[in-house]
């Protein structure tokens, strides 16, 4: 008996107890996990775990290099869906050493009937440990590569609610700001709003800060320059929903607020405008 013909044998064994295989990773993953990480995490499942385990012995059952492309093209698919780096690290750090513990314990038996010579066992982790390695790199890089394409659909959806202009009538637009307002966002703010400004060609902004809870004097600059920009552009800014910090801050600037358009509230700002018409006239 060659070699090859027990690496083959042992390939067949592993086919045959693949399920095996993948139960007794599944149990060493609830032995090895805390409970509540084993409960809400998902890790590779026992169909997939399964299959990898296939694969690898389809490879040495016919000792081609083509279950390398395929582990590989399964790596990817497998990491595309991974939707949490929790989930990522688990299948990685935790998974994939556990199905290789497994397999060495379930081809023992094969390895004693087979009576195999030390030389020739010595060289089967030459050929496992390569796919699960190729698993691990083709997952993990994937996972990766989506979570990036995703991060930068966030950002660009993030940046577009961080400036939601509205037009109202022509050549007027609402910037409505809610919500906490951090130095990244106020650069960010400004950069949209004169891009949106000159697409729209507005000859009027109101900003609207009825709805900023909190904003720190360097913000502040930040919102004030803004419309410092938009007067540079030709636009008149009306500013509404001033909060008692946000006065304070420009006070704290040296901002003279008695040159800037200011109204109580987006409703009397458009009333004025003649956007709404006014119940007292």
């Amino acid at each position: 008996m060659t070699a090859e013909t027990s690496t083959q044998k042992v390939g067949s064994y592993i086919l045959e107890q693949a399920s095996e295989i993948a139960q007794s990773t599944y149990e060493r993953q609830r032995h090895d996990l805390d409970e509540a990480d084993f409960t809400n995490e998902t890790k590779l499942s026992l169909t997939n775990t399964t299959y990898l385990v296939k694969l690898i012995g389809k490879s040495l059952q016919q000792n081609t290099t083509n279950a390398m492309t395929a582990i590989e093209e399964f790596g990817e698919e497998s990491g595309e869906l991974v939707q949490d780096e929790n989930e990522m690290i688990i299948s990685l750090i935790v998974t994939v050493p556990l199905i290789r513990e497994a397999i060495w314990e379930a081809i023992e038996p094969i390895v004693e009937e087979l009576n195999m010579k030390p030389r020739d066992v010595i060289k089967l982790p030459g050929k496992i440990d390569p796919l699960l390695d190729q698993f691990v790199y083709s997952y993990g890089s994937t996972y990766i590569t989506s979570n990036q394409q995703l991060k930068t659909k966030y950002d660009s959806t993030l940046e577009e609610l961080s400036t939601p202009i509205i037009p109202i009538i022509k050549n007027l637009a609402i910037l409505p700001l809610v919500g906490n307002i951090d130095t990244y966002r106020a650069t960010l703010i400004m950069e949209k709003t004169l891009e949106h400004t000159r697409k729209l060609q507005l000859n009027h902004m109101i900003i609207d800060l009825s709805g900023v809870v909190t904003m720190d004097t360097m913000v502040a600059k930040h919102l004030f320059d803004i419309t410092e920009a938009l007067s540079l552009m030709g636009v008149q800014v009306t500013l509404t929903g001033i909060s008692p910090s946000i006065s304070i801050s420009a006070v704290q600037l040296g901002i003279d607020l008695h040159k800037l358009t200011i109204k109580s509230s987006l409703h009397n700002a458009l009333t004025d405008l003649a956007v709404l018409s006014n119940p007292a006239t």
